[in-house]
């Protein structure tokens, strides 16, 4: 019999690791990482957490964060490397799992499709006129 994902483990994964990015890990490269969707394993081995953060061109050299600038993609991912044997120390301590999962991080992909399909419908509308 084949084991199907619980998306409430998900869920409650998403939420802790989300909450323990916020309030427990002091790294600024993570000041605006946003956790957008996690995929636990049926076996609770592996969960895979998609994530996104601020583009740093949006934000000016000004705005307020943990640091002094907003860090750009490949910070980001290094910074989540360099938090991950914290993560999965904490995370199993707020969700009731067996063992704490494997944490793999992937960049969410939607807001690089989202921004692409927007420049192309504004491609159309400037052929348009």
């Amino acid at each position: 019999m084949v084991r199907k994902r619980n998306p409430r483990i998900d869920s409650l994964v998403r939420s802790a690791l989300a909450d323990i990015i916020e309030t427990e890990i002091s790294d600024p490269r993570l000041a605006f990482v946003t956790i957008t969707e996690v995929e636990v394993t049926p076996d609770h081995d592996v969960a895979i957490i998609y994530y996104t953060s601020l583009d740093p061109t949006v934000v000016s050299g000004n705005a307020p964060s943990r640091g002094d600038r907003v860090a750009d993609a490949d910070e980001v991912a290094a910074g989540l490397e360099s938090a991950l044997p914290r993560l999965r120390a904490l995370l199993v301590r707020r969700v009731d799992l067996r063992s704490a999962p494997d944490l793999r991080f992937r960049r969410d992909p939607t807001v690089e499709h989202s921004a692409r399909i927007e420049s192309l419908l504004r491609g159309l509308d400037r052929d348009g006129d």
